[in-house]
Formats: C-alpha cells, sequence, structure tokens
C-alpha cells in the first residue's frame, strides 16, 4: 500500500510539474520580435523599450533609450533582458 501511495504520489507530481510548465509557456504569437516596442515593469517603474534581439525559449533584449525620460532615470545601462512573461507587446514593428 505504501509502495502504491508513493508511486501516485510521484505521478500526480510529474503531473502536476508538466501541466505548470506548459502554463508558464508564451504563445509564439505574443512574443516579441526584433524591432517591436515592449513595455514591462521593473522597482515599480513602467519602462518602454525596443527588442534588439530575441531567444525564442525565454526573454528577449531590449534597449531603453527610445524612452523620452531615459536620461532622468539614471540607469547603468541602456540594455536590459526581459523574459516573454513580463512584457506586453505595445507596437510591433513593421518588418
Amino acid at each position: 500500500m505504501a509502495d502504491e501511495n508513493l508511486s501516485k504520489g510521484l505521478v500526480d507530481a510529474a503531473f502536476n510539474k508538466k501541466e505548470a510548465e506548459e502554463a508558464d509557456k508564451i504563445k509564439e504569437e505574443n512574443k516579441a520580435n526584433e524591432g517591436d516596442i515592449i513595455t514591462f515593469k521593473r522597482d515599480g517603474q513602467q519602462l518602454e523599450a525596443v527588442v534588439t534581439s530575441t531567444n525564442p525559449a525565454n526573454s528577449v533584449v531590449c534597449d531603453l533609450t527610445i524612452m523620452e525620460d531615459f536620461h532622468e532615470h539614471n540607469f547603468d545601462f541602456e540594455k536590459t533582458v526581459v523574459a516573454h512573461k513580463n512584457y506586453t507587446i505595445k507596437k510591433r514593428s513593421k518588418k
């Protein structure tokens, strides 16, 4: 009986993990491409950036200097990496 419960628990855990992974996946049509403008929150601030490169698996690299108030933020960087699940697409590029 204990082996049966252990086995059922392992199957349930594997199933739950697979469900969570599927839920975390972002649909391809919702991923940004190079040239798209995205918005995201970082340290409580709403930021905007243009995508300069993509990693289809999990993230984009984007350039923050398109923001009119970029210099007012006093960032130590001009580019940053954002996970697909952490941004929204504001405007698609015309490419």
